[in-house]
């Protein structure tokens, strides 16, 4: 049995290679790595006393396979913390179909059966046990292989029927389940405890092998009424669908109906079974069209189901009437007028006579032409209305309009939605800058704030020179085009910058469909980038005294001078330097850093608010004039050394080039003279030890000199004693 199991699995696969590929493709398909890995499908049910296993093979290799080499069931406890302990097989050998001879054995020993019901055991026999699997799959000659192929295909599809009917009657029949080796009791359990089962077979070919399934199950006892689940009823006119939720271990399904909640009738012939495309989909919805109901007549529905175990449980109970769903004639709504400032006239057509059943109108508004449409007045209109009065729309924003007509029923229909134009005559807000710009080539950038007009057509932006001139149009952002200007909130323009107008101004209106135009927006102010330096500034004098010199100056006539710089240099010198920055309002300006007999001179420029810098104004000369008078001596002091006999003199003066200094002096009552000259500026201290009148009074003093002849005054006298 498994050499012709693997002899027929093996031309399977070489002639699903041979529809995919061609011949000189076969050899390296043939050296493939190719293998299918078969699902087992495994539910439990505990009893308590014991614990039911049922499994399924939904693929016929796989069904061969086993039935050849059968399948390995073990069991573990599962311990407090949810871990497994150690596997053990529940019984030695691989559980297997019976053979043909236990199969006999059985029909032989067992009674006489109801000849209305199907005999599920003969059925899983003889789809499933007493079929020929040694059929010739030889692969063909060329000229035989398309009715060849043909023929693996159509026995392919009539495996497939026949392991699917084999598993409806293992579902219908525990018995049947036993004998196909689908089914299995665990009676050595103990209540109450948790157990881990799972599924596996060692068999493994090049081609084929099993996945392990496994699943966790708690000895309780059994409740059936742990299936019921809460049905759902689709009350349709003149029929009622019923919907209920799939599971694991259903198979088959039955309806009942009773009108009176006492008597119930089978709805279905036959069991209802939904193939699904996947085999794993057990979780989705399964349903029932019942379509000879009364509208409005409730009827009470059960679904049962045919479990894997062979048993029939109640899912679930619900009560249901078929209704009118047929929705009234639709509202004809031509378009509504603009009454008044605050109406809308929205108007409506129905059949005449209106339907019976007819029992009103809602009508709705909205912005959008697929918006929602909420309902403006509380209630429903009476069937006989045929017009609405609003006065709450929007004056800013679009309004659509529809009718939805409403029957006893509760089914409604509506209408197309409709548009209303208003007679428009108020402008839209004047429009707000958010900024304005120009770069050094003259070009303007003016950006507005967007409005918020749903019917907003478009800006007009104009201009002057003066916020006291008559503004111009320059840009029109709208017109008879498809174009949508509304999003235009950016404009430019050109200006020429060689002016002495520092700014150029701009205001703006904004315009909607109807050309009703808003007020001005404020003037917004563009300053010109400065190109042109400021105008020099003029000297005008230069008053110079012993000690300062005085400049005074035109300031700039420029606008935007921001200040006045003065430079400075001595005639025999090629070096300005920066010795003020005034204000641009100064206009004199005094230099008391400067010496006496030195010529200086002088010019000024101007810097406006751009950092342009004027050219230079015309220079001045001044020459601070000389006294002849130089400063004073200070802290004179003469003391006398009796040990050496020599006297000290010491002064202060201040650092003056070609200085220098005489010291003089008398004895007793003799006038002042001139006694010592000090050639050197720097020398401030002096010893005297000529004392060739002897013992006495001696008194001293000084006085300072320069080239030029001038001469401080004579310092203080001091006294000292010679004895």
């Amino acid at each position: 049995m498994k050499s012709n199991f693997y002899k027929t699995g093996l031309i399977a696969f070489i002639v699903l290679a041979s529809i995919i590929f061609t011949k000189e493709d076969l050899v390296a398909q043939e050296k493939m790595n190719f293998s299918k890995k078969f699902q087992i499908g495994l539910t439990a049910r505990s009893y308590g006393d014991s614990v039911y296993l049922r499994w399924v093979l939904t693929d016929p290799i796989a069904w061969r396979m086993f039935k050849a080499n059968g399948l390995i069931i073990e069991r573990a406890k599962v311990n407090s913390d949810g871990s497994a302990g150690r596997y053990e097989r529940l019984i030695t050998e691989p559980i297997k179909p019976w053979s043909i001879e236990k199969w006999e054995e059985y029909f032989n020993s067992r009674g006489e059966l109801d000849q209305t019901q199907l005999d599920n055991e003969a059925v899983a026999f003889i789809l499933a046990i007493g079929e020929e699997s040694d059929e010739d799959l030889t692969p063909p000659q060329q000229e035989e292989e398309k009715d060849f192929l043909k023929s693996i295909t159509e026995k392919k599809s009539g495996q497939e029927w026949g392991l699917l009917l084999t598993l409806l009657a293992a579902n219908n029949s525990l018995t049947a389940a036993e004998g196909l080796g689908l089914f299995y009791v665990d009676r050595n359990v103990v209540p109450n405890e948790t157990y881990s089962y799972k599924i596996y077979s060692e068999v493994k070919t090049e081609l084929y092998s099993y996945d392990t399934t496994s699943i966790v199950v708690k000895n309780t006892s059994y409740e059936p009424k742990s299936f019921l689940q809460k049905l759902e009823a689709k009350e349709n006119e003149g029929s009622i669908e019923i919907i209920w939720k799939q599971n694991e271990q259903f198979s088959t399904f039955n309806v009942e109906r009773s009108e009176d909640g006492a008597t119930f009738k089978r709805l279905n012939d036959a069991p209802l079974l939904t193939l699904k495309a996947e085999p794993d989909s057990v979780d989705g919805l399964d349903s029932f069209l019942d379509t000879l109901v009364i509208n409005y007549k409730p009827y009470i529905y059960r679904v049962y189901a045919k479990t894997v175990f062979a048993d029939e449980v109640l899912i679930g109970e619900i009560k249901a009437m078929g209704r009118d769903r047929t929705p009234p004639e639709q509202p004809f709504v031509p378009q509504p007028i603009h009454i008044s400032d605050r109406e809308v006239k929205i108007t409506w057509k129905m059949a005449d006579p209106p339907a019976k059943d007819l029992a009103g109108f809602y009508v709705g508004r909205d912005s959008l032409i697929n918006g929602s449409f909420k309902p403006i007045h509380s209630g429903m209109l009476p069937p006989s209305t045929s017009e609405f009065i609003d006065k709450s729309f929007s004056l800013s924003g679009y309004n659509f309009y529809l009718v939805e007509a409403v029957d006893t029923a509760g089914n409604s229909s509506k209408s197309y939605p409709v548009y209303v134009v208003l007679n428009d005559t108020i402008p839209p807000s004047p429009p707000k800058w958010k900024e304005a710009f120009m770069d050094s080539n003259g070009v303007v950038t003016l950006r507005l704030i967007p409005n918020e007009e749903y019917d907003l057509m478009g800006y007009r932006i104009l201009k002057a020179n003066s916020p006291e001139h008559e503004f111009s149009s320059i840009i029109e952002s709208f017109g008879e085009d498809m174009i949508d200007y509304r999003s235009f909130t950016e404009f430019r323009d050109t200006v020429e910058l060689n002016t002495t107008t520092k700014y150029v101004y701009y205001r703006a209106t904004a315009l909607d469909l109807r050309y009703n135009e808003s007020d001005f927006s404020a003037i917004i102010a563009v300053p010109r980038p400065d190109i042109v330096p400021p105008v020099a500034p003029v000297i005008i004098d230069a008053q110079a005294s012993d000690k300062d010199i005085t400049i005074q100056f035109i300031p700039s006539s420029s606008e935007d001078v921001r200040n006045h710089i003065i430079f400075k240099k001595q005639a025999d010198e090629e070096r300005w330097d920066t010795i003020a920055v005034l204000d641009a309002a100064d206009s004199i300006f005094i230099d008391r850093d400067v010496k006496q007999n030195i010529l200086y001179d002088y010019v000024m420029v101007a810097v406006d608010s751009s950092n342009l810098i004027s050219d230079m104004s015309a220079a001045i000369q001044a020459k601070p004039y000389y006294l002849g008078i130089l400063p004073e001596i200070k802290n004179f002091n003469a003391v006398y050394d009796d040990k050496h006999k020599v006297c000290n003199l010491s002064w202060e003066y201040e650092n003056l080039p070609d200085v220098y200094f005489v010291v003089y002096r008398s004895y007793e009552n003799e006038p002042m003279r001139r006694y010592k000259t000090i050639k050197l500026s720097d020398i401030r201290i002096f010893a005297d030890n000529d004392f060739a009148n002897g013992i006495g009074k001696y008194f001293y003093a000084i006085k300072a000199f320069n080239n030029l002849n001038a001469e401080s005054v004579l310092s203080e006298k001091r006294e000292i004693l010679v004895r």
